[in-house]
């Protein structure tokens, strides 16, 4: 009976705190705010339509979502990687090897910094950290704050030679559905408690509270309910007809120093109050812009609604009027002119049946629109976007000049200082969630399975992973930031290029380092040089086995035969300028000869 009233006291202080935050998130404004800001950006940006303004044009040019999925894009344009390290490194030098414990230690938290940093991209997959990321960063940019939520999946079943049960799994939670406990403390592991509401199906509410070993008469009293208005946005708010759900209460709280759990449905425990084991809220936040005393940050949306308003209405004005302009109202006097005769066919009269001179039908002239609202148009749009840190030459948009990319990629730099600020905080996020990871790895990873990891080559490999064996190793966790931009790729591909020409890499290495994106085939391209090359190299080693199997010649008789040569090669020197001095003196006799009969003619 003393523990039903426990119960029942909890659950009480569980609804208490529940409304409490409820109110506080009214007080503050937010359950309007951030509704308005997702309809902004959804592009529902005017009001409904009434009588008289069903005729009113409703252009939408939604610069809103146009910044915020830039600056987004922008902060997920680079890859994230999560480092782990020992506390204390032991080098050779320092550590006593008399020391068997304390060497074994050390060996051990090397071996966990390695094998955490490695299944964190294993796990980065799994759980899909990357669409996490994008839904938290634009939660972040449209309300302010977004929140990530971990938990343990027991319904997760797994392995062949070592089976196992329960994983890791990760959500998304939007701010209107969490209620801290400190609202003005920005830490989240400084706060006191948090509560996280959520609609769930009425039939697998009750199943939990079964598993919970929940008296019958308390489960019947889990009932269905339709309270979706504190849900805030316009689509939570409708619900399948004759679907039954019931808004479920999840509440952490430190007690201790540790973490306890405990969830309850219309005032009824379905998870009995549970020590998670772990020391760190599963939950970490990002703000968007930081807002003083408040965990909940500043918004894009917030200074940029009152400029998109007054586009779409200058818009708006200047499309009423081009209307009016182009399909003038008509004046006609209904005694002469037959309204069914109005129409306009040219090739069908108008009979007019008035005495000469009066004027039956006219046409009103609207007033012009002021040369400025296109002009203040394109400013408003100018000064939004670059005050956004959403200008042209962030983007990449550059039609008004001729730039090459050099020129633009050092504008888009220097254009992205100021969004600068805003991706540390979201390293800091990642920091922190890599945090929950490793306490999860420690806490709840207490049996033995076979995990998939990579080493540096990126090739696969299986590995046994318990990670309660690191429970009492200190880690530090560094967030590595590498760009993966398409200009990184290009200057990459500018670099293997240089080394390529230069001869300091062959092909292989030049395919191997490659972008995949770039030289989407490269696999195969890869392969095939390398099977060149192993051909190459086996007609290589062949080649040298034939000339090892042939006899050696004698270094004696191959001197004697150099000898042998080079006399030979002298007396056929010697031979040949003996021939040659002989030529010459019979050559210089026969010139002696044929002087002779000229001199005695002469005589």
């Amino acid at each position: 009976m003393a523990n039903a009233k426990a119960s029942l006291s909890e659950d009480t202080q569980i609804q208490k705190q529940y409304k409490e935050g409820l109110n506080y998130l009214k007080r503050m404004g937010f359950t309007e705010l951030w509704p308005m800001y997702e309809r902004f950006k959804a592009g529902d940006q005017w009001p409904p339509v009434t009588e008289r303004t069903k005729m009113l044009p409703r252009p939408v040019f939604n610069v809103l979502e146009y910044v915020q999925n830039h600056k987004v894009s922008s902060v997920m344009n680079e890859n994230v990687k999560m480092l782990f390290s020992p506390q204390e490194f032991f080098g050779d030098s320092i550590l006593p090897t008399s020391d068997a414990q304390l060497v074994m230690q050390a060996k051990l938290a090397q071996e966990a910094g390695e094998k955490f940093t490695r299944y964190s991209d294993t796990v980065w997959e799994l759980i899909e950290q990357d669409e996490i990321n994008e839904e938290v960063l634009e939660s972040s940019s449209n309300c302010g704050t977004g929140i990530a939520h971990y938990y343990w999946d027991t319904s997760s079943k797994g392995g062949i030679v070592r089976p196992w049960i329960g994983d890791m799994a990760g959500e998304m939670l939007d701010p209107i559905n969490v209620f801290f406990g400190n609202p003005q403390q920005r830490k989240v592991q400084r706060q006191p408690y948090i509560i996280i509401s959520s609609r769930e199906d009425l039939a697998e509410v009750k199943r939990m509270a079964k598993d919970a070993k929940l008296p019958k008469e308390k489960i019947e009293l889990i009932k269905a309910d339709s309270d979706v208005q504190e849900e805030g946005y316009d689509r939570a708010k409708v619900e399948v007809t004759g679907s039954e759900k019931v808004t479920v209460l999840t509440k952490y709280w430190r007690k201790d120093g540790m973490i306890w759990l405990c969830r309850e449905a219309s005032g009824q425990p379905i998870k009995q109050e549970t020590n998670t084991g772990m020391r760190k809220y599963p939950l970490a936040a990002m703000q968007w812009k930081r807002r003083k005393k408040s965990i909940h940050g500043g918004s894009d949306s917030e200074g940029i609604i009152p400029n998109q308003k007054a586009i779409n209405n200058l818009m708006a004005m200047q499309l009423l009027s081009v209307q009016l302009t182009g399909w003038p109202k008509m004046v006609y006097n209904p005694q002469y002119v037959d309204a069914k005769a109005l129409n306009n066919d040219p090739s069908q009269p108008i009979v007019d049946t008035s005495p000469t001179g009066q004027s039956v039908l006219k046409y009103l002239t609207p007033g012009p629109v002021s040369s400025l609202a296109s002009g203040l148009v394109e400013a408003f749009m100018d000064y939004t976007k670059q005050l956004s840190s959403a200008q042209d030459a962030a983007t990449g948009d550059m039609q008004k000049g001729d730039l090459n990319a050099t020129a633009i990629m050092l504008l888009q730099k220097a254009a992205g200082v100021p969004i600068e600020s805003i991706k540390k905080r979201f390293y800091r996020f990642i920091k922190d969630v890599g945090e929950i990871w490793e306490e999860f790895w420690k806490v709840k990873y207490n049996t033995s399975r076979q995990i998939t990891l990579k080493d540096d080559d990126g090739q696969e490999y299986s590995e046994e992973f318990t990670g309660s064996k690191y429970a009492d190793i200190g880690l530090n966790l560094k967030i590595n930031v590498g760009p993966a931009s398409t200009y990184s790729e290009e200057l990459m591909m500018a670099s293997l290029d240089k080394l390529f020409d230069s001869q300091n890499i062959d092909l292989e290495d030049y395919l191997e380092y490659a972008p995949q994106n770039v030289i989407p085939f490269k696999d195969r391209l890869l392969k095939k040089v390398r099977e060149r090359k192993e051909l190459a190299a086996q007609q290589q080693a062949m080649q040298e086995q034939m000339m090892a199997q042939q006899p050696q010649p004698d270094p004696a008789a191959e001197l004697q035969a150099q000898l042998q040569n080079q006399m030979a090669m002298k007396d056929q020197e010697h031979q040949q300028r003996m021939e040659v001095e002989q030529l010459k003196a019979q050559t210089a006799l026969q010139q002696t000869a044929m002087r002779q009969p000229i001199q005695a003619g002469q005589g």
